[in-house]
């Protein structure tokens, strides 16, 4: 019985969880962190989707601007100007959620948002200009 006994403490001691001296994540952690990876995954999906989707409309509205020449006028040329830059933030900020740990995409989503909603807003503030 003391033998037995034995085995069994020697065992627990001996697997890999104890002799590194890190504990075995629980079911529950795994769990948790597998959701985080699937909603950061999905969130950056919908981000790219709508950020390629605003690029066409840009090119469009590029496109038009450009027909209209010198009769676009100095205040639609300011403000393709600021959707370019506008545009150009998105994407960094997208490139830094990339390229974020999976711990910081939380903190950064903010600023991504905030980047996005800046960019649909300066392009309908163009597109009203051919409406």
């Amino acid at each position: 019985m003391k033998w037995l006994t034995y085995s069994v403490i020697l065992a627990i001691l001996l697997s890999p969880a104890c002799s590194t001296g890190q504990k075995a994540p629980a079911p529950n952690e795994s769990h948790e962190a597998e959701a985080a990876k699937r909603e950061r995954q999905q969130y950056q999906e919908k981000i790219e989707a709508k950020l390629r989707e605003l690029d066409q409309e840009i090119d469009a509205l590029k496109a038009k601007t450009a027909k209209q020449g010198k009769a676009a006028g100095k205040q639609l040329n300011q403000q393709m100007a600021e959707l370019d830059q506008k545009r150009e933030v998105a994407h960094q900020e997208l490139e830094k959620l990339k390229n974020s740990s999976q711990e910081a995409w939380q903190d950064m989503k903010a600023g991504i948002d905030a980047a996005m909603d800046d960019l649909g807003t300066a392009y309908k503030r163009a597109a009203s200009h051919f409406k």
